[in-house]
């Protein structure tokens, strides 16, 4: 699509607020890029000890925290950074902060950011990762050691890269300057870093004079924060851009005027975040708890923000709406019960907010066990000490704001629904397509069914792959057709317009019952302008397994072709043991697929570019992506998958059976 037809699109998706505020917005860069505030006669007073953060004593560090600080260090000065906690990058000293490290692409520019479009950069840079290494989470980390090991290079080059980041990084220039979420960011990270040098500095006694930690740090704090408050607030996400943004850049306000007040001077009164956040938690985060962008790695991202803003706050004396703390307890809830694999849904760049964690590949997994108490995570409960009250104990007993279906439990207002039974579990997507009216983390995965058996992901969601990097494959993620969902041949779906942006949002998923007389149902469907979508999952009558069943019932038969495409982990092996059996294997655990007969069309593809995967294709982006899905941001894998094609005719079965059974070798 070319980039006027796209920018149609989006005004076409916003209110008359959202334009007004865009207006407003474009009248503000006009004025800024010919003269920005003056900043530099901006005076900070020294935080009291006990402003956000309070910080745990140095000396309570458990010893697995010493260790891991104590390699993080020695990685981050050796340049060995990891992005989004899994891409391993090799950064210079100081870093090329314009650098997209993993393409291999310097981007340095002193351009005004109001001009610069970060979506469309060169030769495969994704904005992202130059972002990424904005966000500084491993100057936190030197930070972090300086305070608890008493690592006095680790607080050096600490200082020494945020003076060189202020450098290369004027106010409003280049590319880290052209989002208001990154500077939210930034506050927060910042906010941090300056807790723990400055009680690492006054532990020394160090001397105060020119050129002194202390005096450097000042004047990084008064370099750094004065202009991210102002742009964060002047710049702030509005309308249908908002998603978790808005909620990132409240966070790194409040955070940043609890510890220094006197920035608030550059933002509204903290009464006036507070109340904003506290609107915008309700918004973001359903009443089971679930995040309303259907992109479950930001729910994490989104909870964090919130989780250290309700500490800010609650340090500064202020009361938080109950509301707003039981909403964050359902979220945690959600996430803890859902999240429970690697492969989650809806978009995402596997973002963290601050890197609480003993080692960044398993962070997830230590938020969970800090949320349920039971093994709590050692860094986790030193940096922030214990979990939130959740209610009764998570995994004590059935979800506590899911609707029971059988042994399904679904979360009424997100559309998650889940199954655990035997060694099997089971998520079924019935949720809407995403937030807001450009739905902008959304897929195209409503009736997608998620399968683990033993612990292990066998069919799996596609995943996101990048932002901006490779539009087409991204496309390919997003779609239905990546999905397992049946998917009409015919054009009736939601049309993924550009970044961000669907044609529209397609009707919210219908919970349906499922045949009465067999036990563990649950049926969802899906109304589009050419027919209604359906797919049952039961389980079997006999055995241990489970039956789904597809249909499409079109309002013209011509147009009732759909697909199926049951696309299997990046470990899985595919094999034939029949005319329409298949055996998945993946990690040791074995399952067996048998597809009906009505099916006209059974495509078991187990390598790239072979005739069964040619066959298959009907379309350029299906002829260059199927089986192609993603892990983890920025990381993509090639995985067998089964497609199957269904062509209902009259006097004919229309319901077309897909059967998963344990394998008899597990």
């Amino acid at each position: 699509m070319s980039k006027a037809l796209w920018y149609w699109h989006r005004f076409r998706a916003m209110g008359p607020g959202e334009i007004a505020a865009r207006l407003r917005k474009k009248a503000f860069q006009w004025k800024d890029v010919r003269r920005l505030p003056d900043w530099s006669l901006v005076e900070l007073r020294r935080a009291p000890a006990s402003a956000f953060p309070v910080l745990p004593k140095p000396d309570a560090a458990p010893s697995a925290v010493r260790e891991a600080l104590a390699r993080d260090v020695n990685e981050t000065v050796a340049g060995r950074w990891k992005a989004f906690g899994h891409l391993d990058l090799q950064v210079d000293d100081p870093p090329r902060w314009h650098k997209d490290y993993l393409a291999g692409k310097e981007l340095g520019t002193a351009e005004s950011a109001f001009k610069l479009n970060h979506r469309e950069l060169p030769d495969g840079a994704d904005i992202k990762l130059i972002w990424e290494l904005s966000r500084w989470h491993p100057l936190v980390r030197l930070a972090m050691a300086a305070y608890v090991l008493d690592d006095e290079r680790a607080a050096q080059k600490c200082v020494e890269w945020l003076a060189d980041w202020v450098k290369h990084n004027p106010p409003c220039r280049g590319w880290n300057w052209t989002s208001a979420l990154e500077v939210g960011m930034r506050l927060v990270q910042y906010t941090w870093i300056d807790a723990l040098l400055s009680d690492a500095i006054m532990r020394k006694a160090t001397p105060s004079g020119p050129g002194s930690a202390r005096t450097r740090l000042d004047l990084l704090a008064r370099e750094i924060l004065p202009a991210h408050v102002w742009y964060a607030w002047r710049y702030r996400s509005v309308g249908s851009s908002a998603n978790n943004h808005l909620i990132g850049e409240l966070a790194g306000l409040i955070l940043a005027v609890t510890r220094w007040p006197e920035l608030s001077g550059w933002a509204p009164s903290l009464d006036e975040l507070q109340k904003r956040w506290e609107s915008e938690v309700l918004a973001q985060f359903a009443e089971d708890g679930g995040n309303r962008e259907q992109a479950l790695n930001y729910h994490l991202f989104s909870w964090e923000l919130c989780w250290q803003v309700r500490a800010a706050l609650k340090v500064a004396g202020r009361e938080i709406d109950s509301c707003v703390s039981d909403r964050l307890a359902l979220a945690a809830r959600f996430f803890w019960e859902v999240r429970r694999e690697p492969w989650d849904y809806g978009d995402s760049d596997d973002a963290l907010v601050a890197p609480f964690y003993l080692n960044a590949a398993s962070r997830v997994q230590e938020w969970r066990d800090w949320l349920s108490r039971i093994a709590p995570s050692l860094s986790m409960n030193y940096w922030l000490g214990a979990p939130p009250p959740l209610g009764p104990p998570l995994g004590a007993g059935p979800p506590l704001h899911a609707a029971p279906v059988a042994e399904w439990w679904r979360y009424p207002k997100s559309g998650v629904a889940l199954c655990e039974s035997g060694g099997w579990r089971l998520r079924l997507d019935l949720s809407p397509l995403g937030y807001l009216e450009t739905a902008a983390h959304g897929h195209l995965d409503a009736l997608h069914l998620s399968v683990w058996f033993r612990g292990v992901p066998i069919v799996i969601d596609p995943g996101t792959g990048g932002y901006h990097a490779d539009g087409d494959l991204r496309a390919w993620l997003a779609s239905s057709t990546a999905h397992n969902a049946p998917c009409p041949t015919s054009g009736t779906l939601p049309r993924r317009l550009g970044p961000f942006l669907w044609s529209h949002h397609h009707a919210e998923p219908d919970q349906m019952k499922g045949p009465s007389e067999v036990w563990n149902s649950l049926a969802g469907g899906l109304r589009l302008p050419g027919g209604h979508l359906r797919r049952t999952v039961r389980r079997v009558a006999a055995g241990d397994g489970w039956e789904v069943l597809d249909e499409h019932d079109a309002r013209k038969p011509a147009k009732s072709e759909f697909s199926v495409r049951w696309q299997f982990a990046p470990d899985a092996q595919l094999d034939r043991v029949g005319e329409r059996k298949f055996r998945a294997m993946c990690k040791g655990a074995r399952i067996d697929i048998e597809v009906s007969e009505d099916w006209v069309e059974v495509y078991p593809v187990v390598e790239k570019n072979s005739r069964a995967f040619t066959s298959a294709a009907t379309n350029d982006l299906e002829g260059k992506f199927a089986g192609t899905v993603s892990p983890a941001f920025r990381k993509v894998e090639w995985a067998p998958f089964l497609k199957l094609v269904a062509r209902p005719q009259a006097g004919k079965p229309c319901v077309f059976r897909t059967i998963f059974l344990a394998s008899p070798l597990s």
